[in-house]
């Protein structure tokens, strides 16, 4: 493992049942970078990072954070060491305030409620929603805005590494754009390392510096978002026929 990598996976399987989501898979998520994530639907990209938090146990093979083995941790503990994520269904705090949402994910690193009220607040403006939101409660804000909470929730852990789950899905054209620039101010100004699984393209391409493709559990290919745009076997898998 080189000094820049963060993350690396080595030939990571998993199965459910007669059902093979993740075969042999190997990759690494350099400091600093954003990586996209893509497939088509059941190529194993939530397996994946299901995988690395600690939610499923792998079958075969290993991660390696920071060049410790944490295969198979628990997901507090890969939490604490600096991995967070959101999720693919966002789980909104309904009967909570959104301020009450993201303070719970800063009590990870402190048992004192007042700094981790006030981290909350800090993180929720970054993300840009406004103090006139906080005591909303989860059951009464937009989708967009339950995106922009989970978000700050998973950064209010302080990670070194954040997985993003189809975190633009749902949202109009103009809402997109805006959660890709509060995503790349993340990762710019917060110095979070980023891996984005998503099936919005104009998203994806737009912020990642690199892209790796899973197909049917296996890595297909890897590379620049330009080369990866115009790579046949990625069209081949998207559309099931080989391109013209």
């Amino acid at each position: 493992m080189s000094d820049a990598t963060l993350l690396e996976v080595v030939n990571l399987s998993k199965r459910f049942g007669g059902i093979t989501a993740l075969n042999n898979v190997s990759m690494r998520i350099t400091k600093g970078e954003i990586l996209g994530i893509i497939g088509p639907n059941g190529a194993g990209k939530t397996t994946l990072v299901n995988c690395v938090t600690g939610i499923y146990k792998p079958d075969g093979g290993k991660v390696l954070f920071l060049g410790e083995d944490i295969t198979g941790k628990q997901p507090h503990f890969i939490a604490l060491k600096g991995i967070a994520r959101t999720w693919q269904k966002i789980r909104p705090f309904y009967n909570m305030t959104v301020i009450e949402a993201v303070t719970a994910g800063a009590l990870l690193r402190t048992k004192d409620v007042l700094k981790a009220r006030e981290e909350a607040a800090e993180v929720l403006e970054f993300v840009g929603i406004p103090r006139s939101k906080f005591e909303a409660l989860g059951k009464n804000i937009a989708l967009i805005e339950h995106k922009l909470v989970d978000l700050a929730r998973a950064i209010a852990t302080k990670p070194k590494l954040l997985f993003l789950d189809e975190v633009v899905a749902g949202l109009r054209p103009h809402e997109v754009d805006v959660i890709a620039d509060v995503v790349k101010k993340v990762n710019r100004e917060m110095g979070i390392t980023l891996g984005v699984i998503e099936h919005v393209m104009r998203f994806v391409m737009n912020i990642s510096d690199r892209i790796v493709v899973l197909h049917e559990g296996r890595l297909l290919t890897q590379g620049k978002p330009a080369e990866i745009a115009r790579d046949p076997l990625v069209v081949e898998a998207y559309l099931g026929t080989k391109p013209i």
